[in-house]
């Protein structure tokens, strides 16, 4: 990214673009749940010169709440309408 560029290798096609906008990267923790024990780090599992390049890194957390999910559930198609 320091050079302007970012290189991207994805179902067999390799390409250098120019970067002349933000990156966005999403990456989801390992073991699919997030340890507040462990750094950001640890817990992406992205090697550190990779993670390093990016100038903010933001964490999403969600907490872990049934009641919450299931009434997101019932809910969600009906403000669709």
């Amino acid at each position: 990214m320091e050079q302007q560029t970012v290189s991207i290798a994805k179902a067999g096609i390799t390409t250098t673009l120019n970067a002349r906008t933000s990156i966005l990267a999403a990456a989801n923790p390992i073991y699919g749940r997030y340890n507040k024990k462990l750094t950001p780090h640890q817990n992406i599992n992205l090697p550190a010169a990779l993670l390093s390049r990016f100038d903010l890194v933001f964490l999403l957390l969600d907490k872990p709440d049934r009641l919450a999910d299931e009434l997101l559930v019932f809910f969600f198609p009906l403000l669709k309408n």
